[in-house]
């Protein structure tokens, strides 16, 4: 794996190696190696995943089985890039590109303790990092029609990092579908359970390439048609290879020894030498190199991202493994400046760093696809996430918002005085006016909020700014139990 060194001078220079959909591919009498990622797509131009950017001028884009554009895919789409790198150069050239969404359908239930979805029997979770269009995680109802994409979890559970509402209600004739696990098969009543979801397969159409239906067995089931007491009556039912489908069309999942890179959620685990990210087997050795943790900090539903070689029984031998830090800290506010040859923005005061895996979304009018640190401007407003790393505020998620006269602040306490709060610097003020929650998001009083925070404590600032301090509207008491909205 000579060329990693070459991908990240590459990215560093926020340029990138193939930044332009009209660039040559490498040509075939350059050295290249293989390589595979499976990510979160984190921008386009030409198209950006687990850090590195892509060349697509010979990509071919495969949308669940059929053939599709790059058009079609949206950031936060969780995908599987299939290429080269040139190793004198570290130019990356994409010749497949594939999406495989988890679930469309209707939202069943809402859990705004542990910021959850029920879609078609699919409990879908929801984080900071979660990319939402044409909605938020508080504007979803019961009843919505989304699309989701994730990375799995442990007991089927999917981390969602793409939701698009695609209409508040169900109409005739739209199409719902959902990938699991066959459970309480009954061939009696043709029915099984897909989650939560039972699911009607007597008038289907069944793709199970001459097998017969079996519990455990991975399948997509769809229909147009709505929930009829909660049954969904399927259209039909097809039989799917989980990671067949999620990583790659073929047989293999890439060349022997080829260059993978993968992120995920450890889904099984049985110890540092043999567990699963994204259902994917992986593997370390003595020489496995680990950042922001260690082998010890391995363990069921970990966030990491391995870099490593996937071997001849398709097990990713790991030659680095990152744990992924919280992205516990929001601020919403106006941009006040930018450095882009150093790619830092202050907001608030609080300067905050951007690097190649910062994922970029543009939510405002503008809308843009193609979107930046340099398509930045004074005075746009932004929402970011973003973890600590040292002393420096590094950016998880980019958004740009329309405009907005209340500011955010989300960090954890520096400073406690009786009656206001230090967070990253910021002097946070309050008044007769201030409204305080606890962890319950129960209203409480100013006395009980300020007696129960330390220097521990993560807290909420909501409120106006004078380019010196927050007044606070509102202060919450929060944790990050079960993410950080």
């Amino acid at each position: 794996m000579q060329f990693k060194p070459f991908i990240f001078i590459c990215i560093l220079t926020l340029v990138g190696c193939n930044n332009s959909d009209s660039e040559p591919s490498i040509p075939i009498d350059q050295p290249s190696t293989d390589l595979v990622t499976v990510g979160t797509i984190s921008g386009f131009g030409s198209i950006i995943s687990n850090g590195v950017t892509f060349s697509t001028t010979a990509a071919t884009v495969m949308i669940d089985t059929e053939p599709s554009n790059l058009a079609e895919l949206q950031v936060g789409m969780v995908v599987s890039i299939r290429g080269s790198v040139n190793t004198n150069t570290g130019a990356t050239t994409a010749s497949y590109i594939h999406f495989e969404g988890d679930v469309e359908g209707v939202i069943t239930n809402i859990n705004t303790n542990n910021n959850s979805l029920i879609i078609l029997g699919r409990t879908i979770l929801v984080d900071e990092l979660t990319v939402i269009n044409n909605a938020s995680f508080a504007t979803l109802a019961i009843g919505n029609i989304v699309k989701v994409s994730g990375q799995w979890r442990d007991q089927e559970r999917i981390q969602a990092t793409y939701i698009t509402r695609t209409q508040n209600q169900y109409m005739n004739g739209m199409h719902m579908q959902v990938k699991g696990v066959i459970q309480a098969l009954d061939p009696d009543l043709q029915r099984f359970n897909i989650g939560t979801q039972v699911c009607d397969y007597s008038g289907a159409m069944l793709k199970l390439n001459g097998l017969a239906l079996t519990n455990g067995m991975y399948v997509e089931a769809s229909s147009m048609r709505a929930l009829s007491e909660n049954v969904f009556f399927l259209d039909q039912l097809q039989i799917r290879q989980r990671n067949r489908n999620r990583y790659n069309d073929g047989d293999k999942l890439c060349n022997l020894n080829c260059d993978f890179e993968l992120s995920g959620f450890i889904t099984e685990f049985i110890s540092a030498t043999d567990f699963t990210v994204d259902s994917l087997p992986v593997t370390t050795t003595s020489s496995t190199v680990f950042v922001n943790g260690s082998s010890s900090s391995l363990g069921l539903d970990v966030k990491v991202k391995v870099d490593g070689v996937l071997n001849d029984d398709d097990i990713l031998v790991a030659d680095k493994i990152v744990f992924s830090l919280q992205s516990f800290i929001e601020i919403d506010a106006d941009v006040e400046s930018i450095n882009v040859s150093n790619a830092e923005l202050s907001i608030l005061g609080i300067n905050v760093e951007t690097n190649s895996s910062t994922l970029f979304h543009d939510h405002s009018d503008a809308a843009l696809r193609e979107f930046s640190i340099n398509d930045l401007a004074f005075g746009d407003r932004v929402n970011i996430r973003a973890y600590m790393d040292s002393d420096r505020v590094m950016v998880s998620r980019l958004e740009r918002q329309p405009p907005e006269d209340k500011v955010t602040l989300k960090a954890l306490v520096e400073e406690i005085n009786p009656s206001s709060l230090t967070l990253l610097g910021v002097n946070v003020t309050t008044n007769q006016n201030t409204i305080y929650r606890n962890k319950a998001r129960e209203i409480i009083d100013a006395e009980t909020f300020f007696l129960s925070v330390t220097t521990t404590s993560l807290v909420k600032a909501e409120g106006s700014y004078d380019n010196t301090a927050i007044l606070a509207n509102k202060l919450y008491l929060l944790d990050c139990d079960y993410g950080c909205l």
